[in-house]
């Protein structure tokens, strides 16, 4: 998980540790929608007649937790309701910074697991799920990491990851990384010595959001509901249901 030859910028998975220092977790924020895109009309009066039942979201990918911590904040003011969080990354070291800096553990968790190692993740979501007593997260989000995935385990690997936390959740949120974003990740761990195996191998390529949203749409009958406009990277956030 180190980056390479002590450029932090050479990473082969995202794993960042300055990460909120160069992509502000506030700025991002301010790009989210209201209350009835997280939950719609229908939902909110049935989760009325259950004041204490919390909005339950898993945080894809959470580095150490800035951005975790702010969403619960501003969905629970939004939705004028609990809202409880487990924010799942990669990097240990990231998990226990999170932990360290957690102002809210009562309804934020974090854990370092890999959604595409299936025993480890399997296990957390099962236990967490049913400590809440749910079947699912009311919203799955994944900030800016499917371009990690993504080149690390092939076009495939993408889509199993999608439909693998689509069948968790009820919204499910997605920032892709735009084309660009792959050219200079791989131009920085080569400069340190080291490529992506699998970057020339991808056929999904310069219309790879398009081809995510496709995949979403069309392969597992998502909706895409919202989608923001760009962050300073020129990524969107779009909303599935």
């Amino acid at each position: 998980m180190e980056h390479r030859n002590d450029n932090p910028g050479a990473v082969q998975y995202g794993n960042f540790m300055n990460y909120y220092q160069f992509n502000s977790a506030s700025e991002r924020v301010k790009l989210l929608p209201d209350k009835n895109v997280w939950l719609p009309p229908k939902q909110q009066q049935e989760m009325e007649a259950n004041e204490n039942k919390p909005y339950l979201v898993l945080d894809v990918g959470c580095n150490c937790g800035v951005f975790t911590q702010l969403l619960q904040s501003f969905l629970e003011e939004q939705l004028q309701r609990p809202v409880h969080m487990l924010g799942i990354d990669i990097d240990e070291r990231l998990i226990q910074r999170a932990q360290q800096e957690n102002a809210c553990d009562e309804k934020i968790s974090y854990f370092c697991g890999d959604v595409l190692n299936a025993g480890s993740f399997d296990e957390i979501i099962a236990n967490y799920l049913q400590q809440q007593q749910r079947t699912k997260f009311d919203a799955i989000c994944c900030y800016s990491i499917t371009m990690w995935i993504h080149l690390n385990h092939h076009d495939s690997g993408l889509q199993f990851f999608l439909s693998k936390l689509s069948n968790l959740a009820e919204l499910f949120v997605v920032e892709p990384q735009p084309w660009k974003c792959y050219q200079t990740a791989e131009r920085r761990l080569k400069k340190a010595g080291e490529v992506f195996p699998l970057f020339l191998e991808l056929k999904w390529r310069s219309n790879v959001e398009q081809q995510i949203q496709k995949y979403m749409e069309h392969e597992l009958g998502r909706q895409r509901i919202f989608e923001s406009t760009p962050t300073k990277w020129q990524r969107k956030i779009c909303f599935y249901r």
